[in-house]
């Protein structure tokens, strides 16, 4: 919440981020004073009798004390993937999001042990980083068996790296048949990956613009999570690990999003993580 003096209250501007914080000081100067004793409505916080959370993971600790406030009786239902934990706070175990919640009763974990979306093969170089990003976690088992396996291009120079993005995005198309595609790149690159693509005539839209009204979308890596395509393109995962504060959890990310075909586009050596022992 550091920033610098306003002049007046109505030139400050909040963040999002800022809710949470401002929530917890409420809590502990309490409302501000009326003169008949009454508390403002601005300052009432209201109550639920169950409260439902998705992307638990990605919450901090101030936004869970925001949540556990409002919780009339401490029923609630969270739902997240640690694995998939890219925020400040990126818990390793349940217990790291729990001590922040209600703890009127002992909570129940449930774990997924089997997935049905993410084809087998996909999984199996998933599940490696997975491995490496976070050990403590067990990864869900996948059911489906695909066709295929990812494809792995590796560029032959930094500048072939865009025009073999250009030409795999395309083949991505063709083998999904009516179904979408979404490149996945470090946020970096995303310009440069959307430049090469209009160059090339390939029409495609953008993620942070126009969410995914195109068969093809341009995917920054940091804002692809809860995201389900056809088809997949990664590109340079060692770039999304260096550049990403949890790079490896956010690479985890990306390789998961695919529903029938993946592939990935490099230049730069893989990660370690993506090899196989």
């Amino acid at each position: 919440m550091f920033r610098a003096r306003s002049e007046t209250y109505a030139d400050v501007q909040w963040a999002d981020s800022d809710a949470a914080l401002l929530d917890e000081v409420l809590a502990v100067i309490g409302p501000r004073p009326r003169r008949n004793g009454r508390i403002d409505e601005t300052d009432e916080v209201r109550l639920y009798g169950h409260i439902i959370i998705d992307e638990v993971q990605d919450l901090t600790p101030m936004q869970l004390r925001m949540a556990t406030r409002r919780s009339l009786g401490g029923a609630m239902t969270v739902v997240g993937d640690l694995a998939q934990a890219t925020g400040a706070f990126a818990p390793n175990d349940w217990s790291d999001l729990l001590q922040y919640l209600p703890n009127k009763k002992e909570p129940q974990v449930i774990g997924l042990s089997v997935g049905y979306r993410i084809p087998a093969q996909i999984m199996e170089i998933a599940d490696r980083v997975m491995a490496v990003a976070a050990p403590s976690l067990r990864a869900p088992q996948s059911v489906r068996e695909g066709e295929f396996g990812p494809d792995i291009v590796q560029s032959a120079t930094a500048a072939a790296l865009f025009n073999d993005v250009v030409s795999q995005a395309q083949v991505l198309l063709t083998n999904v048949g009516e179904g979408n595609v979404a490149v996945v790149c470090p946020d970096e690159m995303t310009d440069d990956v959307c430049a090469a693509l209009t160059a090339a005539n390939v029409k495609h839209g953008r993620a942070n613009t126009t969410a995914l009204d195109s068969r093809l979308t341009v995917v920054p890596v940091s804002v692809v999570k809860g995201l389900e395509l056809d088809g997949v393109l990664v590109v340079e995962p060692a770039v999304i690990v260096a550049a990403q504060t949890h790079g490896l959890r956010a690479l985890y990310v990306a390789l998961t999003r695919s529903t029938q075909r993946l592939t990935i586009v490099h230049h730069l050596p893989l990660p370690a993580a993506m090899l196989a022992q």
